[in-house]
């Protein structure tokens, strides 16, 4: 093998190796408002996760990313989607996904472990989302991507 590939072959290997699991794109394209019902279930179904998992994972990082509800689309999406990280399936469906037949938005609240409740009233919109149990940005938090709160494990 050519020495520069053999380099190269390397250096992807190590980097693979030394990645610590955390998704550093924000993951939030936009914020919005639960209702009083989706911050309940949201806390419901972080409390019976972590309930189940918590000690696999440990106490960091702290929060956990709870999949609360499909949002609709709105206007003013198009110039927050092509300044997203984290918004390749909108645009992986060529021209006619300007149309916004396709895009699903979530909704996503962010869990406090350490209180047992959602942090404030804001949740984040997100297109695309973690690998469940994955670490990632939701706007100013980092958290543990939980959607549902149905094991994947």
């Amino acid at each position: 093998m050519k020495p520069i590939i053999q380099v190269c072959l390397c250096l992807t290997i190590v980097g693979c190796a030394a990645s610590d699991g955390f998704d550093n794109r924000n993951f939030a394209i936009d914020t919005y408002f639960p209702n009083t019902n989706e911050i309940q279930l949201a806390e419901g179904r972080a409390r019976n996760y972590w309930a189940r998992n918590g000690a696999r994972f440990g106490p960091e990082p702290r929060y956990l990313a709870v999949d609360t509800s499909n949002l609709f689309p709105y206007g003013g999406l198009y110039p927050k989607l092509i300044n997203s990280e984290t918004t390749a399936s909108f645009f992986s469906h060529g021209a006619e996904s300007n149309t916004y037949s396709n895009l699903v938005l979530t909704g996503v609240t962010i869990y406090d472990t350490k209180t047992g409740h959602v942090v404030g009233n804001q949740g984040y919109v997100s297109v695309d989302t973690p690998n469940p149990g994955e670490v990632a940005r939701f706007g100013d938090y980092t958290a543990r991507w939980i959607g549902t709160g149905r094991s994947f494990f």
